[in-house]
């Protein structure tokens, strides 16, 4: 990310917050159910920051290398490197990041403060639409997590009290979007190579 900085200084950021919620993920083991409890809810704070990365994709007609439909692109070497990273980034901390919606669930399943399947399944459903509702206002309304902090009320009242046509079609789809990406990494987390007495 620091080789794009001055084009894309603004996906340090974004990845920044896209990576606490994997982070947030790795303390789970090392606390009781109430310390537990207060990581989940830093995680539910931060974690629509994974899913939004997707959404800088749109970033990338900015670089020299795209030039319009049907046309051939450009071979400028520095503007692939610096799709590469803006690729890569987006990617593997967004992936990552989502998965740790698993983490979560099962930390949940083993403190039994799940214990059914069908709760497990409204649980991403419900981080899923919460999380659409986040990316919308953070892409549109320019609101980050930290405005929950900082501007608690006035941020509250622009998530849940300003609504349109348009904002509950993106949840909509958002929320689609988010249930395929956790189906393919839930069924990349059930690949494994193949030991050789198998062959």
């Amino acid at each position: 990310m620091l080789f794009v900085a001055r084009n894309y200084h603004f996906m340090a950021l974004n990845v920044l917050l896209g990576y606490i919620p994997l982070e947030l993920s790795f303390h789970y083991k090392k606390v009781n159910n109430q310390l537990f409890l207060l990581l989940g809810i830093l995680w539910l704070l931060f974690y629509p920051n994974a899913p939004y990365l997707f959404t800088d994709f749109f970033h990338l007609e900015n670089l020299s290398i795209y030039q319009g439909m049907n046309q051939i692109f450009g071979q400028s070497l520095s503007a692939w490197f610096s799709f590469s990273l803006l690729t890569v980034g987006i990617c593997v901390y967004g992936l990552l990041g989502m998965a740790t919606v698993f983490t979560t669930l099962n930390e949940c399943f083993q403190r039994n403060i799940l214990n059914k399947k069908w709760q497990g399944f409204l649980f991403i459903m419900i981080v899923n639409v919460l999380s659409s509702l986040a990316i919308f206002v953070g892409r549109f309304d320019r609101l980050h997590s930290v405005h929950l902090l900082t501007k608690p009320i006035q941020t509250l009242q622009i998530i849940f009290f300003n609504w349109s046509v348009n904002k509950v079609l993106f949840i909509l789809l958002f929320t689609g979007m988010q249930f395929l990406l956790l189906a393919a990494i839930f069924g990349l987390k059930g690949l494994r190579l193949v030991d050789e007495g198998e062959m």
